[in-house]
């Protein structure tokens, strides 16, 4: 009978939660690096262990709890703060999506099972990495997909982040991966084992130094000066109506100063609590007509209406000669719209649900901003690294308008500024960030922060920044090479131990 109590003990499952739950520290804040490798380790260790394949399945799937509940915990502070749940209810929520969200890194004990007489460097060194990638492929777009807490978003400040604009943050993640392999080679291996983890460190280490020296694209154009404003709205005042005109002023009266010496305003997501053609004659017409005159641009977040199909749309508005629009293709599960919505009313006893769903974009990427096709995204679009190569190479430049502001106090904007530094590395473009009340950040091609603000206070940020033109390889060809590369390595390594099995 399969127990938990067969071939590997609950401390074992012990240990797999308590890796997983200090994966955390790898990412912003704490930005504690060496646990990026040290936690996957771990779970590499605990495979080496004979086990049945439902054992392996659940052991990654503690794994995935440990790891979602120390670096998701955060969307509690939304249900429970701004939802209305209570502590109870809105705890539960949690759990039951750590849980559910865990399930996806079964994959990995599910792939790693047919590889069980391999040698162990075999395993730690190529199946291990691959299945992982795999993993966190899969995770990425299932169910529309959640892309967080990826291993290779902890590397945006190391040489590793080199990789980027070749292979993304999936391939860094497989490469943190085959580094785990060999920490646990350099642990627990052969002196010849030992020798070979290392030198897949210092080789994956020194490739991303190497790496780091190509400039993959090339600037196009001069430098546009760019003026971002947070606002710093509390949350919880945010959607009041009657605050709707002195918010909107807020942002008008920190803009204002900066008018003449800016080529882009950007304001952030939702800053405009209405819908576009609402605030039609009061707020657009006039922002309008200044811009106009001004001959520079304003992009503001809000809700765009289209009568024709009463559909709404979490939006922004470009406002000069011309008004242009764009909307969040990729929507939030559960927040920005609830399937059967309708039917599920009666929570409203419980938690705030709301008025109606927004409707995902399907209208262009890039929008014509200070004389630059620029790629918008909106909110936790930019987690999405495959998505984000629409519209590209054409756009020469990355915007992110955002606001976390759900999330007030929690480590949630941190990591999500550490997420946004990859895709502009992958992209080899300068992304502006403008958010509600921080992270706020104009990020180089390069990955590196060149002008940022505190979190939670109203901020002007300003900087120059450079449009930049060419193909990454990663723009060329988004994650195809990696999974090839991985389905080819285990299909290989499975067939060249086919009879082992028999």
């Amino acid at each position: 009978m399969l127990t938990f109590r067969a071939n590997i003990s609950r401390r074992d499952y012990f240990f797999a939660f308590l890796a997983g739950l200090v994966l955390v520290l790898a990412f912003a804040p704490f930005a504690w690096r060496p646990i990026a490798w040290l936690s996957p380790a771990i779970l590499f260790w605990l495979n080496l262990k004979p086990m049945l394949r439902g054992q392996r399945m659940r052991l990654a799937w503690v794994y995935g709890i440990g790891a979602f509940a120390g670096g998701a915990h955060w969307i509690y502070v939304s249900i429970h703060f701004f939802g209305g749940a209570n502590s109870l209810i809105a705890g539960g929520m949690v759990l039951i999506f750590v849980i559910l969200v865990a399930l996806t890194l079964m994959l990995f004990g599910w792939l790693v099972h047919f590889f069980p007489y391999q040698l162990r460097w075999v395993k730690l060194l190529l199946v291990f990495p691959a299945a992982w990638g795999l993993t966190e492929w899969f995770r990425s777009w299932f169910l529309t997909g959640f892309p967080w807490l990826q291993l290779g978003h902890t590397q945006a400040d190391t040489w590793l982040a080199a990789y980027a604009p070749l292979i993304g943050s999936l391939g860094i993640s497989w490469i943190v991966a085959l580094g785990a392999g060999a920490c646990v080679l350099l642990a627990i291996g052969s002196r010849g084992e030992r020798f070979v983890g290392l030198l897949v460190l210092l080789l994956t280490g020194g490739g991303g130094y190497a790496l780091g020296t190509i400039h993959w694209t090339q600037a196009v154009d001069q430098p546009i000066r760019v003026t971002m404003i947070q606002g710093n709205i509390l949350q919880q005042e945010k959607w009041q109506p009657q605050l709707r005109s002195q918010h909107i002023q807020q942002h008008i009266d920190l803009m204002t100063p900066h008018l003449e010496d800016s080529d882009l305003i950007i304001w952030p997501e939702t800053a405009i609590p209405d819908t576009f053609n609402h605030a039609m004659d009061d707020v657009i017409l006039p922002l309008q007509k200044l811009f106009k005159a001004l001959g520079t641009h304003l992009l503001a977040g809000g809700f765009y209406y289209e009568a024709d199909g009463n559909k709404t749309y979490n939006a922004v508005i470009a406002l000069s000669e011309n008004r242009d629009v764009y909307a969040k293709r990729h929507l939030v599960p559960f927040s920005e719209y609830i399937p059967l919505l309708e039917y599920l009313r009666w929570m409203e006893r419980f938690i705030i649900l709301p008025y109606d769903n927004v409707t995902p974009w399907r209208g262009k990427t890039n929008l014509m901003l200070a004389g630059q096709p620029m790629r918008i995204s909106i909110c936790y679009e930019d987690a999405y690294g495959a998505e984000m190569l629409t519209g590209l190479p054409e756009a020469t430049m990355l915007v992110n308008v955002s606001n976390d502001g759900w999330f007030t106090g929690s480590i949630e904007p941190q990591q999500h500024a550490e997420i946004a530094r990859l895709r502009a590395l992958e992209t080899g473009r300068y992304m502006l960030r403008a958010t509600n009340n921080g992270v706020s950040a104009i990020i180089n091609e390069k990955g590196k922060v060149i002008a940022t603000a505190a979190q939670y206070q109203q901020a002007v940020i300003k900087a120059k920044a450079q449009p930049m033109q060419g193909l990454t390889p990663y723009i060329r060809w988004a994650n195809w090479p990696s999974l090839l590369v991985w389905v080819m390595l285990l299909g290989v390594i499975g067939w060249l131990g086919r009879g082992k099995f028999r």
